[in-house]
């Protein structure tokens, strides 16, 4: 039943009236219920990072939409690159692999929905805007469609701008830093000007090992970034001198929440999909990370305000059902799958951490983040099974968990990759005293 729907209840006797005021109540009490039941959080599977022929995937955006929603996603946020999928675009068919993804399309949509013209003696296709394709997929508590835009500015410095009103051009910047700072500051201009519900999100600091964690760190504003990404170039595990995304975190994670005074930055994982006709591990595909968000229903406002509480997780594969941080415990439920084995870490820094630091060395001569204390990102407790629980003492900064299962992920970006889920980190409650550390 949808709410805001008319009830019609069976009515019996004259009067229109029902013959048992009991039965009433029971009734009553039945739709009161139902109708709570439907305002009750629940998991809601999406992807923040897509690819079209907008920009540099090599698929139709109807095409790249449908994948998302046969394979049970509930949103998708379509992120290509400088450019919202507005206005009149043709795709000309100039080559065999262009040529290939059209037959798919035609014997996907049939001819009546694919728009076909001839420019100068070459076959185009009209790509489809946003609002053709959420009139066509869209689905009122089954699936949504979020505008978005990767803005790709110098230095290979991209940031995503979820639920985006307006295009916004990427803002210029003399470092990375600078570039990071002057990009968010126009999507929150946008959200405070519009009143629109939207976030700017830090993607992938690793591609072309463009940003250290003392630039990301720094950026005000901003409350996520990619802690996974599938793109197979993006180096999310590291590379060369160049700490993996996890390192990166704890890095972040450290100073925000003391020198720095900026907040806990939440992690995200995504496809970066590019790439839908052949699947391997040198390829960009769908289907490698997500984000899986608690929210009552399925509205891009109702989405960014649980991601902005933190209620959500990141996740390859492993499938969490339950989430809890109470009294200054984080606990774990993990969805089992049969045969498959779980180890959760639960991960964090101590409030009187390590400070030093040296400088990092790069295999490639580049920037490089600098070489932090073991004190940063270490591993509270390790716990096996499918249900695990960390209680703080008062000395942590924060905690979060990482769970990694026995299962090798199928289509990786990386070989050997296992399903892993990450949840966000929290901070103790204030007043908790410190205790005895072992």
């Amino acid at each position: 039943m949808e709410r805001g729907q008319p009830v019609r209840l069976s009515t019996h006797g004259r009067t229109g009236c029902p013959r048992s005021i009991g039965w009433l109540f029971v009734v009553s009490m039945f739709l009161v219920a139902v109708c709570a039941g439907a305002l009750e959080p629940r998991w809601w599977k999406g992807n923040l990072h897509t690819h079209t022929f907008w920009s540099d995937g090599d698929d139709f955006p109807d095409m790249v939409v449908s994948w998302y929603k046969d394979q049970g996603y509930n949103f998708l946020a379509i992120s290509d690159h400088n450019i919202m999928l507005e206005g009149q675009a043709w795709l000309p068919i100039t080559n065999e692999f262009r040529a290939i993804a059209f037959d798919k399309y035609i014997s996907r949509f049939g001819t009546d929905w694919v728009q076909q013209r001839t420019l100068e003696n070459t076959q185009a296709v009209r790509l489809k805007t946003f609002t053709e394709l959420q009139t066509l997929f869209a689905e009122s508590n089954r699936f949504l469609m979020i505008p978005s835009e990767e803005i790709t500015a110098k230095l290979a410095i991209h940031l995503n701008a979820t639920n985006l009103r307006e295009f916004i051009p990427p803002r210029p910047g003399s470092n990375a830093l600078e570039i990071m700072q002057a990009n968010v500051d126009a999507v929150i201009e946008q959200r405070d000007r519009t009143g629109a519900s939207m976030f700017p999100h830090i993607n992938h600091p690793n591609f072309e090992l463009a940003i250290t964690a003392e630039d990301l760190m720094r950026v005000k504003g901003d409350k996520f970034f990619e802690v996974y990404n599938g793109h197979a170039q993006v180096h999310s595990f590291g590379y060369k001198g160049h700490p993996g995304m996890d390192q990166v975190w704890d890095i972040v994670l450290a100073h925000r929440l003391t020198d720095l005074n900026l907040g806990i930055m939440y992690g995200l994982a995504v496809d970066d999909s590019h790439q839908y006709h052949q699947m391997n591990v040198t390829n960009s595909n769908p289907g490698r990370g997500w984000v899986m968000v608690r929210a009552p229903e399925l509205t891009a406002s109702a989405l960014i305000k649980a991601m902005e509480q933190g209620d959500f997780y990141a996740s390859s594969g492993v499938r969490l059902k339950d989430i809890q941080f109470t009294t200054n415990t984080l606990s774990v439920q993990i969805e089992p799958e049969e045969g498959v084995t779980y180890v959760t870490q639960f991960i964090g820094t101590r409030k009187n951490f390590d400070r030093s630091s040296s400088p990092g060395t790069s295999l490639l001569g580049l920037p490089v983040t600098r070489q932090y204390s073991g004190d940063i990102g270490e591993v509270f407790a390790v716990r096996r099974g499918t249900t695990s629980e960390y209680t703080m003492t008062g000395g942590e900064l924060y905690v979060r968990a990482k769970v990694v299962s026995s299962k090798l992920k199928v289509n990786p970006h990386a070989t050997g990759e296992k399903e892993t889920a990450w949840t966000q980190p929290v901070a103790p409650t204030p007043g908790l005293p410190p205790q005895h550390q072992p």
